[in-house]
């Protein structure tokens, strides 16, 4: 069976180069984003303490919070569309903006409306929260620009997005550090700024997409993996949102650094996930999507592992002596990272080839699961209640996606765990093709 209808063998061939360059260029603006935040997270710990940081981070949580769950899934239905035909990248483009535009309308004035509960009656934070909302539109919007370029391949667009929007935001926050006026208030607004100007960066898009032929339907595919992403929102995000009102501001000050630190093995299989899914979508190849897979994990693994073994001693020199209780927390979450990692490559394969709402299945168990362990754990545990939460939650979507991905396609589970002799070779040929890059 040829990759193009439904792979070779689960444990044949490696990546391709052209994925190898893809994915290189897509871990360089994952790493961007990765390297601003762990690089601004000292400076925003040292100049707000663990109550201001707190306080930035419930802020900003139910903005982050509002951009994923308005999305409807209609960015990756744009993507998918675009990359299986390149014809109808403008129609589908201009839909997706007029779609979002009014979805984004309606969870601005949601997040207004519920600023003052979230901000747990506090009312200068939810004055806040409620400017957080104002940015819900244009972030939106750039989400669909983002998705254009994937769908196109456009991978080095995608990356000066992402480095532009973490440039700025750092930015932003070191020259208020250095002015002295560095607050809640001004980081707030450096967060909710920086996405929307780093969306100038597809501003080369308009030469692309020419008139284009009729944009298929989006919200069908979209709203079956919206399901999944509602619910891979509230895997990732409730915790911060909910912890306010259960722990207080100062544990979600903790938690939100444990998060900063547990980020930096996730870059590469962000990157891996999200070329994997383009990729897919245009030539499904079960051993690329496997060794992907099982590289990405080993990768993640490896760098997990220097930063566990390692944060103790640098955690309270970096972000201050009162983060360093962040650390068990950091710990647990830098595990779920590096266990979540095949999962989150088999549930791209799941959607790639069409079966979104598998994917999405997933993460609602999960986020289920996470909420009431939230719910029973935060208020005693504070930040190492809610990465114990997030473990649990990451280790059931990672194995059900792969699970579901058995079910549809046949490809073992075994296949997405451990390190072949294969992986080796395709490592070292990935490593030559970014040295003659």
């Amino acid at each position: 069976m040829t990759p193009a209808s439904g792979g070779p063998a689960h444990g044949g061939s490696p990546p391709s180069s052209p994925l190898v360059r893809a994915v290189m260029t897509t871990v360089v603006g994952n790493l961007a984003p990765a390297v601003a935040a762990l690089a601004a997270a000292p400076i925003l710990a040292q100049s707000l303490g663990v109550t201001g940081r707190g306080e930035l981070a419930a802020a900003t949580a139910p903005f982050l919070l509002a951009v994923t769950l308005a999305t409807l899934g209609v960015p990756e239905s744009a993507t998918y569309a675009i990359a299986r035909s390149r014809a109808v990248a403008a129609r589908t483009t201009r839909r997706a903006l007029a779609i979002l535009a009014g979805a984004g309308a309606v969870a601005a004035v949601v997040v207004v409306l519920l600023a003052g509960v979230l901000a747990g009656g506090d009312p200068d934070l939810a004055s806040l929260v409620m400017l957080g909302a104002a940015a819900i539109v244009p972030a939106l919007a750039v989400g669909v620009l983002r998705a254009t370029a994937a769908g196109l391949q456009a991978w080095g667009l995608v990356a000066r997005e992402r480095v532009t929007g973490a440039a700025v935001r750092l930015g932003a926050v070191a020259a208020l550090a250095a002015a002295g006026a560095l607050t809640p208030l001004t980081a707030t607004v450096a967060t909710a700024a920086a996405p929307v100007v780093a969306g100038l960066a597809y501003l080369p898009l308009r030469g692309r997409l020419g008139t284009g032929a009729v944009a298929p339907p989006l919200l069908g595919y979209g709203l079956r993996l919206w399901v999944g992403s509602l619910s891979g929102v509230l895997l990732a995000r409730v915790d911060q949102v909910l912890m306010t009102p259960l722990a207080g501001a100062a544990a979600l000050g903790l938690y939100v650094v444990a998060v900063n630190i547990s980020e930096v093995p996730l870059v590469l299989s962000a990157a891996v996930r999200d070329v994997t899914f383009s990729a897919d979508a245009a030539a499904r190849d079960d051993a690329r999507l496997t060794a992907s897979a099982r590289l990405s994990a080993a990768a993640s693994a490896a760098v997990g592992l220097v930063v566990g073994v390692t944060m103790p001693a640098w955690v309270p020199v970096v972000f201050g002596a009162g983060f360093a209780a962040s650390v068990p927390a950091a710990g647990l979450l830098v595990v779920a990272v590096v266990l979540g990692v095949p999962g989150s490559v088999a549930g791209a394969g799941l959607s790639a080839r069409g079966h979104p709402g598998l994917r999405s299945a997933s993460l609602a168990v999960a986020a289920a699961v996470n909420v009431v362990l939230v719910l029973l754990l935060v208020p005693a545990h504070g930040a190492i209640g809610a990465a114990a939460a997030t473990l649990v939650g990451s280790l059931l979507s990672s194995n059900l996606n792969i699970w579901w991905l058995r079910r549809v396609a046949g490809v073992p589970m075994s296949a997405f765990y451990g390190v072949r002799r294969s992986d080796g070779r395709a490592a070292v040929r990935a490593l030559r093709t970014v040295r003659r890059r």
